[in-house]
């Protein structure tokens, strides 16, 4: 018997992007550029959730995805749920840390 998840995201939801920590261990600190390379890696996009889409892998299953209007950008763009973040919840991490 399978039952229905809470979905992670509504619209109208304020995300930021996930960390992107796979990246760090590349570049080192005497790199010549070691700050714009850090920067790009650690830049997180905030945006506002404009729409929520469901679609089908090739295995059938249901994937979830975004449709996210980031501040810097006037038009929504598609993106996985897994790879965002309330910004709610986001902030309330970073203050029990």
């Amino acid at each position: 018997m399978t039952r229905k998840k809470t979905p992670r995201l509504a619209v109208g939801d304020r995300v930021i992007e996930a960390p992107k920590t796979n990246l760090d261990h590349c570049v080192q600190k005497d790199h010549p550029q070691y700050k714009m390379i850090s920067n790009i890696i650690h830049h997180r996009r905030i945006g506002t959730v404009s729409e929520m889409v469901v679609k089908k892998d090739s295995r059938g299953h249901s994937i979830n995805y975004a449709m996210i209007v980031w501040d810097e950008q006037p038009t929504p763009r598609l993106h996985h749920v897994m790879r965002l973040n309330k910004l709610e919840d986001d902030a309330a991490k970073k203050d029990a840390a």
